[in-house]
């Protein structure tokens, strides 16, 4: 399945050949979802291995396992599936890994069997394309080319960084709290000796959302800490936090089965819109994480 655009945003009702049936979409009491645009999203559900592809404009969902050949299908596998801001020479690009659930980066560094697949935007005759490769192409016995592995060490450093904010975010938690999930904005530029407090999204295991900032090198709570409506409870496996813009953020919650929309709108971040999942995606699925990515900037191609 390769699913095709002609801007810079995904139509999921273009298919291209080698796809397999048609799209979908979820009819609901105005026909309408209402989700931030502009984003592609991936649902899944690591006890299933059920998973879905979601695209924000379109308002319809794709099916990522009807197709056995494609290197994003999951049946039979577990997994989790997260975000990887990659910065190259030009600019930010955003790619989905479906890590192997098992994995832990504490443990040692990424390898090619250390994850299932890793999807991002292709061009082919002046479209924009989400597709995926397989882990075997960043295996260096299978001749894996120097972009790939580079590409891969690149990862790793992602990672290894998310583990020291996370460490950094977790000593910032009252005594009484544990982090069960976080997100921290990229740094903006500002004119020349113009402080910058870029916020820091927690999610604790109680289901309360915090909001810190780094003033005088540490974290501080910028603002007072809120609920999320119907989350009693958080895992870090059964939750996520996506980007929507510089000034918001998605988040799901596996356990209320519901994604909130959490910005600031020139003041303090607050819950300001929720959807339940049954809403867009099919009924009876229950997808324990999601995560997203927004078609943006310049990429790289392997």
């Amino acid at each position: 399945m390769k699913l095709k655009t002609t801007t810079m945003t995904l139509l999921l009702g273009a298919l291209l050949v080698g796809c397999g049936g048609s799209s979908d979409t979820k009819e609901t009491g105005d026909n309408t979802i209402n989700l931030p645009d502009g984003l592609t999203m991936i649902f899944f559900d690591n006890a299933s291995s059920q998973q879905y592809l979601y695209d924000t404009d379109s308002e319809k969902y794709e099916d990522m396992n009807s197709d056995t050949t494609q290197n994003y299908n999951m049946i039979g596998k577990h997994g989790l599936p997260i975000t990887w801001f990659h910065h190259t020479e030009t600019g930010v690009d955003q790619k989905i890994v479906m890590l192997n659930d098992t994995f832990n980066i504490t443990e040692g560094n990424l390898t090619y069997e250390g994850f299932h697949y890793l999807g991002h935007f292709h061009e082919e005759n002046n479209e924009k394309h989400f597709a995926a490769h397989s882990a075997d192409e960043f295996n260096p016995d299978n001749n894996a080319s120097v972009k790939k592995l580079g590409a891969l060490k690149a990862f790793n450093s992602y990672l290894l960084e998310q583990e020291n904010v996370k460490t950094e975010i977790t000593a910032a938690l009252p005594s009484d709290e544990s982090l069960c999930n976080f997100f921290v904005f990229e740094h903006e530029e500002h004119e020349e000796g113009e402080e910058e407090t870029v916020p820091h999204i927690a999610l604790s295991t109680t289901g309360i959302v915090y909001v810190f900032g780094e003033q005088n090198g540490e974290l501080t709570q910028l603002q007072s800490p809120f609920a999320l409506e119907g989350v009693s409870s958080c895992e870090s496996s059964k939750s996520a936090i996506v980007k929507v813009s510089d000034h918001g953020v998605l988040i799901f919650s596996a356990e209320s089965q519901k994604i909130y929309l959490v910005d600031e709108h020139g003041m303090d971040f607050h819950q300001h819109s929720t959807w339940d999942i049954d809403r867009f995606l099919p009924s009876g699925f229950t997808p324990t994480v999601v995560t997203s990515i927004l078609e943006e900037g310049e990429h790289d191609h392997y």
